[in-house]
């Protein structure tokens, strides 16, 4: 009997906690799944024997097999810390009841284990089953008409299985950490607590302001004469910092200077939207910049993929007026007609599987968020409620303050992405797809797209912040 406990324990508390885990399990299985596919890409010997210039296209396709585990991996973890908030009540009445932390950390083993296995099964279930399906997707987007031998083999399951295992052990490490280093007082009063609050200082909104100046001010001076690779990744730490900053403090600052306005206190639903934003401001500011970091991400891969479907006619035409007529200052004169077309594809291919990883990203820490928030603000419209308030002005007060907050990382993204329009030339002239117009139409259908996919993200992400305070 003592040998089942744990287990028993384990699927108890992943039952208990399907609210929480479901959206993790299948998120995870999704990236799993993109990972293998783009895995059974890098390991299919086909490509280079069977299509011309098929060796590029696993090599474009192995900048996303090293890339992919970077941008992962640290978001499992900031994620699984909010699963371990959500269970610090549970966790902390684990030890009032008796167990020993060596105990607790064996459930959270054992939890770990069954998510891997599901993740690890359904990811590379769906990828066995799709795989053929997106190869033939891209052959009849490279206009290939050839037959592709595919088979499950064992190196692209080996690949997707190290890093997955990578991932949960470091998952495993951080849960162990937190039961033996926090005590059970305070696990008990985990949940019910936001981020970590990072004080509002004028001298950081001052630097982050900064920061993102000296970001922009790289971006837009950016060209093809100009750019360099470490120009482009200090811009890109500048407004990450920046970012960081901003949220964290000029936003308390500005709550701050409306707070001590006349009309404050006179309008109760206006006192209530502008402490609500500064208490969550204060304390969930690194929460909404890492919401505005992966819009800022999954706007610019997509402006990147939509601007290389739109004008590879036009850098072919380049191309082939080169070709004719002797040049090579052409980008691309050392490649033929269908060699560009062919890198062209598949670069737009690859940009669309980073664009629905990023998107993921994305949705699962809005609903995390929304989650966390509910439980910490579920108390506080408890005693507004028990006041006065009607839950007519309760809800409706939620829902602008809701708005005000998941606006503000959406247009802080746009803001960037406007910025970021020099860089995204450059890319587009480094591919000889130079007309303006192809990238302003890039950039604008793109940001269309992810509004609405943002728009349909809160939308369904805020349901679950309504019912949690109700």
């Amino acid at each position: 009997m003592r040998n089942l406990l744990l287990p028993r324990l384990a699927l108890r508390g992943l039952y208990g906690n399907r609210r929480l885990y479901l959206p993790f399990v299948l998120a995870t299985s999704f990236m799993t799944m993109v990972y293998f596919i783009i895995a059974a890409f890098v390991w299919n010997d086909s490509f280079g024997q069977n299509i011309p210039d098929g060796d590029n296209i696993r090599i474009l396709m192995g900048v996303g097999y090293y890339l992919m585990p970077i941008v992962v991996v640290p978001f499992l973890v900031y994620v699984y810390s909010y699963l371990l908030k959500g269970r610090s009540r549970e966790l902390a009445l684990y030890t009032v009841l008796g167990l020993e932390r060596r105990h607790i950390a064996g459930v959270l083993l054992i939890e770990n284990l069954i998510c891997f296995s599901l993740c690890l099964l359904l990811g590379v279930g769906a990828g066995a089953v799709l795989c053929p399906l997106v190869i033939d997707g891209l052959l009849a987007a490279l206009h290939v008409r050839v037959d592709i031998a595919w088979a499950l083999s064992a190196a692209p399951i080996a690949a997707t299985v190290k890093v997955l295992a990578a991932a949960f052990l470091i998952l495993l490490l951080l849960g162990v950490w937190r039961v033996l280093r926090t005590q059970p007082a305070s696990l008990l009063h985990g949940q019910q607590q936001g981020e970590k609050p990072l004080r509002a200082k004028p001298l950081l909104a001052l630097l982050g302001v900064l920061c993102l100046a000296g970001g922009y001010s790289i971006a837009l001076t950016t060209n093809v004469r100009t750019f360099t690779v470490h120009g482009f990744f200090l811009a890109l730490l500048l407004v990450i910092l920046g970012t960081y900053g901003v949220f964290t403090a000029g936003s308390a600052q500005i709550l701050g200077r409306l707070r001590k306005g006349g009309r404050f206190y006179a309008d109760p639903s206006r006192f209530i939207i502008v402490s609500g934003l500064q208490h969550r401001m204060r304390k969930n500011a690194a929460g909404l910049t890492n919401i505005c970091l992966f819009s800022s991400a999954s706007l610019f891969t997509l402006c990147c993929s939509m601007c290389v479907l739109l004008g590879q006619g036009d850098a072919a035409a380049m191309l082939g007026k080169a070709l004719a007529e002797g040049q090579i200052g052409l980008n691309t004169a050392n490649l033929t007609m269908q060699e560009l077309i062919m890198e062209f594809t598949t670069l737009a291919f690859l940009g669309v599987f980073f664009v629905l990883v990023f998107l993921a990203c994305t949705a699962l820490v809005l609903h995390y968020k929304q989650l966390a928030e509910g439980m910490e603000d579920a108390g506080r419209f408890g005693i507004l409620r028990a006041v006065g308030l009607s839950d007519e002005m309760s809800a409706s007060t939620a829902k602008k303050q809701l708005r005000a907050v998941f606006l503000l990382p959406l247009g802080t993204a746009l803001v960037h992405i406007a910025f970021a329009a020099p860089i995204l030339g450059t890319f587009m002239n480094v591919l000889a797809i130079t007309d303006q117009a192809v990238l302003f139409s890039g950039i604008a259908l793109s940001m269309l797209v992810f509004c609405a996919v943002y728009a349909a993200c809160y939308l369904l992400t805020s349901r679950a912040y309504l019912r949690t305070i109700a």
